[in-house]
């Protein structure tokens, strides 16, 4: 059984997070097989009192609820590459990890449904395909012609409080919009992440009866990936982060606070992505700044988020690992 730890290097944890969806590279462990990554357990301590909530989303993807995330957090990892993964509805499985979230897309599946982590709603692709290199982990890729997920339903939208968050990385920037991330509420009330096509900007809208409300920062970078936050709350206004930047806030003039559906990469009528998307993520409350930016640098570099790895105690062989497994070792 192998017994690593980390800490979260200074400087990275803007202030203290509670709950917060921490990303882990497994592959920086030493990890090499999904059975071994399905079998991590995650602790708060050394000698395994306290056990946290965490996903493996693939052999070298795993995200960890941490109830105190702070600049000084050490985390705890073992894995002996025979236990199971935990069920997903298990205390310390994958939805407890997403529980104050409504939607949350890795985007890595090859086939098949679009898994949502939260457990709330799988979504349907079409057309789009898996790219290996995405932000973390894998990423689809739109073809900014026709791909796009649809099937999700019931998200909370305007008039409420709602972050939306997503990696995105532009193959190309025509003349023409392209959507990123769309929620409709029906008629003409919706709430758009988008790339504006008149400014440039990246940006999240209402579009409410006939105004189009705009802001944002002006991205037309086709080499790197680039996180964007968008949030809209009960007091109708807009605010958008660019890599963990704020840009400007806006309010809008009106949008119901009904459940919607919810589409990645276009709106299935004309207006499609022409690039990478990943990690798509609406959560049920307002993100802050500070949270905006830890999350930012945990995902956009987390070999400096965490660094070096190291052995821990009681991480060798012997009779120690095999009393922890409850075997009785044979000499």
């Amino acid at each position: 059984m192998a017994f690593k730890t980390a800490t979260v290097q200074t400087g990275k944890v803007a202030s203290t997070q509670s709950n917060f969806p921490v990303y882990v590279d497994l592959d920086r462990l030493g990890i090499t097989t999904l059975a071994e990554a399905q079998s991590v357990r995650v602790y708060a301590d050394e000698a395994k009192t306290t056990e946290w909530a965490r996903e493996i989303v693939s052999v070298s993807e795993m995200h960890v609820k941490v109830p105190s995330l702070t600049s000084s957090t050490e985390i705890f990892v073992d894995w002996d590459g025979v236990r199971s993964d935990y069920g997903v509805t298990t205390t310390y499985g994958r939805n407890a990890v997403w529980s104050d979230y409504q939607r949350v897309y890795h985007l890595n599946e090859a086939s098949g449904a679009v898994v949502d982590s939260t457990g709330n709603d799988d979504g349907t692709n079409n057309g789009a395909t898996t790219e290996a290199a995405g932000q973390i982990g894998d990423a689809y890729s739109f073809d900014g012609t026709n791909d796009v997920i649809t099937g999700i339903a019931t998200v909370d939208g305007l008039g409420n409080n709602v972050s939306y968050s997503l990696w995105v990385k532009g193959d190309s920037y025509s003349s023409n919009r392209k959507i990123a991330l769309v929620n409709f509420l029906g008629g003409a009330d919706r709430v758009i992440i988008q790339r504006s096509e008149t400014s440039g900007r990246f940006q999240i809208d209402t579009y409410d009866g006939s105004t189009l409300r705009s802001h944002g920062t002006a991205l037309t970078d086709t080499t790197n990936w680039h996180y964007f936050v968008g949030t809209t709350n009960t007091s109708k206004s807009l605010t958008s982060y660019l890599d963990g930047v704020a840009g400007t806030s806006s309010s809008y003039r009106g949008g119901g606070d009904s459940a919607s559906s919810f589409n990645i990469g276009g709106d299935n009528v004309a207006y499609y992505w022409d690039g990478k998307i990943d990690e798509v993520r609406a959560r049920h409350s307002i993100l802050s700044a500070n949270w905006i930016t830890t999350e930012y640098n945990n995902q956009n570099a987390e070999s400096t988020f965490w660094g070096t790895w190291t052995d821990a105690g009681g991480g060798g062989g012997g009779a120690a690992q095999a009393a922890r497994r409850g075997a009785v070792m044979m000499m």
